[in-house]
């Protein structure tokens, strides 16, 4: 599940989800939302916005919900590990929760290397970023 704590930032990241550039199609009374239409001619997909959420409909069928919750302190949990040496050659995972507050979104990037890295925005836009090499899970919720 995709949570952000508020609009603008729900449409910052449906900007780096979408596989295309969109336009607002004009509204329709009997659907009582908005909806935004790729630009590509060619590509069937779509963004809803349902107010509490942007729907992401894509073209391959596929779809994504950004949750907008405007009034919760989202905290990203992340769970780093450091695999440790017990006897021989059995090792064990430490894993080790990092509560990481004020969280805006995140994203997932590839570096020009290839390396996979996941980075937090917090709500004053400052980030962490962290390799997915000693990352175990990162969960979320709205309250610690």
């Amino acid at each position: 599940m995709i949570k952000v704590s508020s609009r603008e930032e729900a449409w910052r990241l449906a900007d780096r989800l979408f596989p295309s550039d969109y336009e607002q199609e004009p509204f329709d009374k009997e659907i009582g939302y908005a909806i935004y239409r790729s630009t590509n001619s060619g590509m069937n997909a779509w963004i809803s916005d349902l107010g509490s959420r942007l729907e992401l409909n894509y073209p391959n069928g596929d779809s994504e919900n950004i949750w907008i919750d405007e009034g919760a302190d989202i905290v990203a949990f992340v769970g780093m590990y450091k695999e440790e040496p017990v006897f021989g050659n059995l090792v064990i995972r430490n894993v080790r929760e990092i509560p990481y507050h004020h969280v805006k979104g995140i994203i997932h990037k590839t570096l020009d290397d290839g390396q996979l890295r996941i980075e937090i925005t917090f709500e004053n836009d400052n980030t962490a970023s962290f390799g997915c090499e000693n990352v175990a899970y990162i969960r979320f919720s709205d309250k610690e």
